[in-house]
């Protein structure tokens, strides 16, 4: 599993970055929370990863900070929740925006996202 990348920016786009790490560009999927906290293009990041393996893809979802993956990773491992759907939580709200909506219990933040209903 690729836990960490730290390189150069290669590339930033609306759904991610490359990060060049020795030569080596790795595309990884960002919400546009972590995006916004990348350096610009040509500086050092660091992008803490999360590796997702299906039947027909490998991908990398990429975070500003650790915090953020680990809530990434519980939000995937709910019921209905797959990567998509986690990384427009993460787009939407902040890491602890999301963690104190579902503390408080807040339906109306969390079925702000798209995709979200009351079942969810």
């Amino acid at each position: 599993m690729i836990a960490r990348l730290r390189g150069k920016v290669l590339t930033k786009d609306f759904e991610g970055a490359v990060i060049d790490v020795h030569g080596v560009g790795f595309r990884v999927a960002m919400p546009m929370t972590s995006l916004e906290q990348l350096p610009p293009m040509g500086q050092e990041a660091e992008v803490f990863t999360m590796m997702g393996v299906r039947e027909d893809a490998i991908e990398l979802y990429g975070f500003h900070d650790d915090a953020t993956r680990r809530v990434f990773a519980k939000l995937i491992g709910v019921s209905g929740v797959g990567p998509r759907l986690g990384m427009s939580f993460l787009s939407g709200m902040t890491a602890a925006e999301v963690v104190a909506a579902v503390v408080r219990e807040d339906v109306r933040a969390l079925t702000k996202v798209k995709g979200v209903g009351k079942k969810t």
